[in-house]
């Protein structure tokens, strides 16, 4: 069973400030109430609620490469934007988008950087929750994270764990922190 966002997020808190609180202090404050009504209100759909749970907890991070192996996590106000953008370049009418789209109608961005998006499929059906990555040059893809809180609580165990973990595909791997304080997810 997947534990509450919140407590993968206190996890993951209190592991950063234990091993890179620089990585920490680069964590948003939660996000306000209001704001998530606002978005929900002008989309005319609720967040997914994991992910409103996440922003609850962090209104995304001001880093450059991402605290989280995932890229930068977006505030409320960077997930608007990158979203209505990705609407108005988008083609729905396409034939190819059925097929092999470039971004959904449903889906919503949670991190992203240069134009490549992760985004969770807020729409009904069999991909509804689930994670996916929508480059800029590219078809997207599905992750294969069925929820954004099953993906934190991996992100949450590959950080107490250091490396512990099987290295099965789409496992998150541990991180490595620097003599600096940086955080490194991929190195």
């Amino acid at each position: 069973m997947v534990p509450p966002v919140a407590a993968s997020w206190r996890r993951i808190d209190a592991w950063l400030a234990r091993y890179a609180p620089r990585a920490l202090a680069e964590l948003r404050p939660p996000a306000s109430s209001r704001s998530l009504e606002e978005v929900e209100s002008r989309w005319g759909f609720p967040l997914p609620v994991d992910l409103r749970e996440s922003l609850q907890c962090h209104d995304g991070d001001t880093s450059l490469l991402g605290v989280l192996p995932c890229r930068r996590l977006y505030s409320v106000s960077e997930i608007i934007e990158v979203r209505e953008r990705r609407m108005e370049v988008g083609e729905p009418d396409d034939p190819d988008q059925a097929e092999t789209p470039w971004w959904g109608t449903n889906w919503v961005p949670f991190a992203g950087a240069d134009g490549d998006e992760h985004f969770i499929d807020a729409g009904e059906g069999s991909w509804q929750n689930h994670l996916g990555d929508a480059v800029h040059d590219d078809e997207a893809c599905f992750l294969g994270w069925p929820s954004l809180g099953s993906w934190l609580h991996e992100v949450a165990e590959a950080m107490e764990h250091h490396g512990q973990c099987q290295s099965w595909f789409g496992a998150v791997t541990a991180p490595k922190v620097d003599s600096s304080g940086n955080i490194d997810w991929w190195g």
